[in-house]
């Protein structure tokens, strides 16, 4: 991986030596004394950065550089949190962890390494959300990986539980053996206990020819049971036997076979009021649920809904070699409003349509679901707000970058339109009767194309650049060339305002 370095910032000559002797697979370590020179490598790109605050009079001041530095770089803080600013810091979308300055090596490294391995599993698996719930997961599922024990998956439909599976397996010992997943709740109880033991020719009616189930297939790999709470309680008997022992015997057959299997199993029922009222084994439960990792549902991670909607509109414009351009703010603000009882697979769902159906240009609000939410969308929320009127005409320059983008994109869309027209000879007549020519210029006046700069000392305008800069950021994942796009300028001077803002 491109970033995957570490950063140590110290000025404690036993941690070097310390940090020098980890052994980091693919990963290269990089030590400084100097802030300044720590946070500008940091803004090239950096997997994790360990700051140790000893020894810096302005520590506050560096941590809060590190932490507008934007992009998904994981921060370990040794230092106490409320001398560093507490509850006022704003920490990045990566993790931001604070450990006791005299934290020992060995748990330190402990550290480093688990929240390596969760970036690995994140760009593997596929699980897409830089909130905080599913930064727990992730962390999780690094935790829990490379330990053979059996996993419990909780959450409701829709939610990814088999992507967490297969990134169970994919980070485990066991990744070069198979991965087999069957579904519990869609098949009765005969054929289940065929599908999990297998069966000898003959067994029963139709039964030509002899068939090896998912306990025999997965041996020496990972056995997923989704839908686990659906399984028929004469069957939870058996299948408890053939975890434990790791024998069984097909159906109609006399032999004992044996398999090396993990198993992870999910479920979206609550399996524990399922046990007390009799309807799941309760040593079945117990031997399930040694490990349990909980698949939050959307509308408990608001932040991730625009991010995922992007990444399967992106999906979709790869497969089938499409032009959408991404979403209206009317658009944005419908997806953000639904509850989603759906989850994930219904967002995929809503987006995969709107994607085909529209094929170039922006998703408008129209072009969604009728039932997905509430019409009497608005701009309103969009628009600068005072933060303290007593103290002045000082504005919200958060709320106002996002304007300022949302607005950038739909001027960028209105100028592409006008400009196919032009191609096409055609005039386009405006509300108020005067006609455009075809042969007319589409101009757009923003600064930068107009050569010019934001003066120095421009205090409140320099504020605002800075601040659409980052929402850009912030929008694109860290992105820079995307970033630059929809601010309509060069990568190159996007890279001169990052150093001239300190954002990178």
């Amino acid at each position: 991986m491109a970033d995957r370095n570490l950063i140590l910032l110290s000025r404690q000559t036993a941690l070097y030596a310390a940090v020098a002797g980890w052994r980091l697979p693919d990963t290269e370590v990089y030590a400084f004394a100097d802030a300044a020179t720590a946070v500008s490598r940091a803004a090239a790109g950096a997997a994790l950065v360990v700051f140790d605050t000893r020894g810096f009079p302005a520590a506050r001041a560096t941590l809060n550089r590190l932490l507008s530095l934007g992009g998904d770089t994981d921060l370990v803080v040794l230092g106490p949190r409320e001398d560093l600013g507490g509850a006022d810091l704003q920490p990045p979308p990566g993790s931001l962890r604070f450990l006791p300055p005299d934290v020992p090596v060995p748990e330190l490294q402990s550290v480093v390494e688990l929240l390596l391995r969760g970036r690995e599993v994140r760009r593997e698996s596929g699980i897409v959300g830089r909130s905080r719930a599913v930064g727990q997961m992730i962390a999780l599922i690094a935790q829990t990986a490379p330990l053979d024990v059996s996993v419990l998956i909780t959450g409701e439909s829709g939610t990814g539980k088999e992507l967490v599976a297969r990134a169970i397996h994919r980070n485990s010992p066991r990744r070069d053996g198979p991965f087999l997943g069957l579904n519990c709740g869609a098949l009765g109880e005969g054929v289940l206990e065929s599908e999990l033991f297998g069966h000898v020719r003959g067994a029963f009616t139709g039964a030509v020819a002899a068939h090896d189930g998912v306990f025999k297939r997965a041996d020496h790999g990972t056995l997923f049971l989704d839908e686990v709470g659906e399984m028929p309680l004469g069957m939870q008997t058996r299948f408890l036997r053939a975890l434990e022992t790791g024998e069984f015997t097909p159906v109609g057959g006399k032999g004992i076979l044996r398999s090396d299997i993990r198993l992870v199993a999910a479920t979206n029922r609550d399996l524990l009021r399922d046990v007390e009222s009799g309807r799941f084994r309760q040593d079945l439960y117990y031997r399930l649920r040694v490990i349990v990792i909980e698949t939050p549902p959307l509308r408990e991670r608001p932040e991730d809904i625009l991010v995922l909607a992007d990444h399967f509109l992106q999906e979709e414009n790869r497969e089938h070699g499409l032009a959408v351009r991404g979403f209206s703010r009317l658009a944005k603000q419908a997806l953000r409003q639904h509850s989603w009882p759906g989850n994930i697979r219904e967002l995929r769902n809503v987006v995969r349509a709107a994607v085909v159906l529209k094929q170039r240009g922006l998703i408008e609000v129209e072009d969604l679901p009728a039932d997905l939410g509430p019409r009497n969308l608005t701009a309103s929320q969009y628009l600068p707000v005072v933060v303290d009127a007593g103290r002045g005409d000082r504005l919200d320059f958060g709320v106002l970058a996002s304007t300022m983008l949302e607005l950038r994109q739909d001027i960028k869309e209105i100028r592409r339109r006008l400009e196919e027209i032009s191609e096409q000879g055609g005039n386009l007549r405006s509300p108020f009767g005067a006609a455009i020519p075809a042969d007319g210029h589409v101009v757009e006046t923003l600064l930068h194309e107009r050569g010019l700069e934001v003066p120095e000392g421009g205090g409140d305008l320099q504020a605002a650049e800075k601040a659409l800069i980052a929402a850009a950021l912030d929008a694109t994942g860290g992105n820079r060339r995307r970033a630059a796009g929809r601010l309509g300028i060069s990568e190159r001077t996007l890279y001169r305002k990052l150093k001239h803002y300190g954002l990178g």
